[in-house]
């Protein structure tokens, strides 16, 4: 039945029934039933879907993918850009599904799937009803069709698991508050301590869990008790170890991560802010925000009426003794007259408790996930304006945009019979996967019509080829088992990945002993005179090198066309000789200091003075 009075009438509250004794009569919504599993035969099409696109587009790693890879091999508790969770993910993942791109891939892939059912069940805790079970079916297909899932699903980055512990962070912290229990607390703080193990972006969550602290009412509000400090404490036993990996090596994640927010090579300001905000609305979808606009307006103009009793969940959230003292939505009294009840011009109101399960899920639950959101947005949002911010950046916010608008789309708190915009539903699952096919499938559609920079994937295209190209030469047996020598991240990545049948030993060129990535901090090559190698680069004379050798020639080069105007060229050189960085290092080794200053280079030695 529908209520047809204004919105500023009287909402009915649901009553809660209970049985004759202490337990109480309705259990939790039933989580999983038909809605789940189309829910999950929905993310099964998708994930075969950008397996195939990923399979048969020809795409090889991003170089950060193909660096987490190599990270993979060689599992520590931290490196330089990033915490380990994203290395342990690619190890299982290639252990099951091989070292293949896909292989890499499909681990990271799968947690979107599990992050789409974890927010299932954050709607359950929040909106605890049949009704708001559906809401969060509705969200976790948002997420999943969402051009933001569509296209950072696709790669092994380190967004994967941190969305998932957002979630699942998101869902512990509701229950613990609003029940006190030690063992959530526990739970919460242990979600958090994988999910900074995952990408430091997760200690914004702290913000989030402060507010909840005294804005979600419970049994207890506040810090003085004692399951927020045993919060603390899991979280930090987890991430302990990557704390001490952190201060073994000088705390470089610390400091990259420090440096990438305040100072980025490119430039802020408004318009740098502005591009960001447009990117957000884009990994939503626009017509998802068009209609969470539209129908949060509408929204009070339809049903009041609230869930029936049979839908309730007469649980910790809703019922004691596991909560608080019973507590109940207060109506005003009917035995009144209304003249003695309302001022002149007023309307009836319902007043609910502030912690009453209707004012939990009526009022409180939509807080929180503001809550959740605003405060990474802003974060972003700041940091845009001083040295700009990737769009990725604040991806967990996403999560509680999508429950919000999930619940324009289906009302958690309503009789499931309640009408809905399913049209709307439609259109915008609809929109976002036609918007991200678009994006993926533009170079098919158009060829090479379509200039590199419209294609999203022109910088993963090209690598296996022009590595293969040079593979071969790595099996002669004159340079076979050289470390191969680059002066760029880029290159040392993908020849870790592209030639890890030929499993090269990798090393930075670094003449200063600067610690700016992964390879520079432990894979530098070492200052020892004497040594040959092979260098690879994407320049024609790399003389800053080669010069610092006795003998060095061309073995070969590539030049592979990835895309209209987008060409990678590589060249790969022999050298033989190492003389040091610098000319000190070479008299140094060599036993000659006494013999001739450092002002005159190796290169410059006079022929009379070599016997």
């Amino acid at each position: 039945m529908t209520n047809t009075t204004s919105p500023t009438a009287a909402v009915p509250t649901p009553e809660i029934a209970r049985t004759q004794g202490a337990r109480p009569a309705h259990r939790w919504p039933r989580l999983w039933g038909r809605r789940m599993w189309l829910l999950l035969a929905l993310a099964a099409v998708l994930l075969v879907y950008r397996a195939g696109v990923v399979h048969y587009s020809g795409i090889s790693l991003f170089f950060d993918e193909a660096q987490y890879w190599d990270w993979s091999r060689h599992l520590q508790w931290g490196y330089f850009s990033k915490p380990p969770v994203i290395a342990g993910l690619i190890a299982a993942s290639t252990a099951v599904f091989g070292n293949g791109v896909l292989g890499v891939k499909l681990l990271t892939m799968l947690t979107y799937v599990a992050t789409a059912v974890a927010m299932v069940g954050l709607a359950r805790a929040l909106w605890p009803t049949s009704s708001g079970v559906r809401t969060g079916i509705v969200a976790g297909a948002l997420f999943l069709t969402s051009p933001m899932a569509g296209m950072l699903g696709m790669f092994a980055s380190t967004d994967g698991p941190l969305l998932l512990c957002w979630a699942l962070a998101a869902w512990a912290l509701w229950r613990a508050q609003v029940t006190n229990r030690l063992g959530l607390w526990l739970l919460f703080g242990a979600v958090c301590g994988v999910g900074m193990l995952s990408k430091y972006t997760m200690a914004a969550f702290a913000i989030t869990a402060l507010w909840a602290l005294w804005g979600v009412h419970g049994p207890k509000r506040g810090l003085l008790r004692i399951g927020p400090w045993a919060a603390v404490a899991a979280a930090l036993l987890v991430l302990s170890p990557n704390i001490a990996w952190n201060a073994e090596w000088g705390f470089p994640t610390l400091q990259h991560t420090a440096d990438i927010t305040t100072k980025s090579s490119r430039s802020g300001g408004p318009v740098a802010a502005l591009v960001f905000l447009v990117g957000q609305i884009a990994m939503l979808g626009p017509v998802a925000v068009i209609a969470g606009l539209w129908l949060h307006r509408r929204v009070h103009a339809g049903t009041n009426e609230v869930a029936g009793q049979s839908q309730w969940a007469a649980s910790s959230q809703m019922l004691p003794p596991s909560q608080w003292a019973p507590s109940t939505q207060v109506a005003p009294s009917s035995s009144q007259p209304a003249s003695s009840q309302l001022s002149q011009g007023e309307q009836p109101r319902v007043k609910s408790t502030r912690n009453s399960a209707y004012y939990l899920a009526s009022v409180t639950s939509y807080r929180y996930l503001v809550a959740l959101s605003a405060p990474l947005l802003l974060i972003a949002v700041v940091q845009a304006v001083m040295a700009d911010a990737h769009v990725n950046w604040a991806a967990p916010a996403m999560i509680s945009l999508f429950l919000l608008l999930a619940s324009r789309l289906s009302l958690p708190l309503v009789p499931l019979s309640a009408p809905r915009p399913v049209t709307w539903f439609w259109v915008v699952l609809a929109s976002n996967l036609l918007l991200t096919g678009i994006v993926l499938h533009a170079r098919d559609v158009m060829g090479d019509k379509l200039p590199a920079k419209a294609d999203v994937l022109v910088r993963m295209r090209g690598w296996d080829a022009a590595f293969g190209q040079l593979g071969s030469l790595l099996n002669d047996p004159r340079v076979q088992g050289l470390p191969v020598v680059a002066d760029k991240r880029l290159m040392l990545t993908q020849a870790a990945y592209q030639w890890r049948d030929h499993k090269p030993r990798i090393m930075a060129w670094n003449p200063r002993g600067e610690h700016t990535d992964h390879y520079q901090l432990q894979h530098s090559m070492p200052n020892t005179v004497g040594q040959d190698v092979l260098v690879l680069t994407d320049k024609p004379n790399p003389d800053h090198i080669l010069d610092r050798f006795a003998f060095k020639r061309e073995l070969g080069r590539s030049v592979v066309q990835a895309g209209p105007g987008r060409q990678i060229t590589l060249y790969l050189y022999l050298a033989r000789g190492f003389v040091g960085y610098d000319n000190q290092t070479y008299l140094d080794q060599s036993g000659t200091a006494d013999e001739r200053g450092e002002d005159v280079p190796f290169t410059e030695r006079p022929a009379e003075s070599s016997k």
